[in-house]
């Protein structure tokens, strides 16, 4: 009689005799049988099987942390590329907008900004 939790096997390890025919006895198949990729060769590279599993999100992030890296650098550096003329125009704006709220300069967006200024 079992009273307790047993481990009869783990995985990785051959199961023996004993083991099997209380398994069979237990009703229970816990055999997997098939192949562990360990390697891919294509076209004389060899790489892990990981890059199998790698999808579209996973390269559209990717791409996206360099695309953010290089708007970065550009708007630390002062080179207006593509990837940092969004960031260029916003902070352009903010620019702007500050020295709308401390003069009395005025153009239709820091209408808003003044009002709220003035009653907070």
């Amino acid at each position: 009689e079992i009273v307790s939790d047993v481990d009869l096997i783990t995985a990785g390890e051959k199961v023996g005799m004993s083991e099997s025919t209380l398994l069979n006895m237990l009703k229970i198949s816990p055999f997997t049988y098939g192949l562990v990729v360990q390697k891919v060769y294509d076209s004389g590279s060899v790489f892990d099987p990981a890059i199998l599993d790698i999808t579209d999100d996973d390269l559209k992030a990717t791409f996206m942390a360099g695309v953010c890296n290089v708007a970065a650098v550009c708007l630390e550096i002062g080179y207006p590329t593509v990837a940092s003329v969004g960031h260029s125009v916003v902070n352009g704006m903010k620019n702007l907008l500050a020295v709308a709220a401390v003069t009395d300069i005025t153009f239709k967006e820091a209408e808003m900004i003044k009002e709220f200024l003035a009653d907070p």
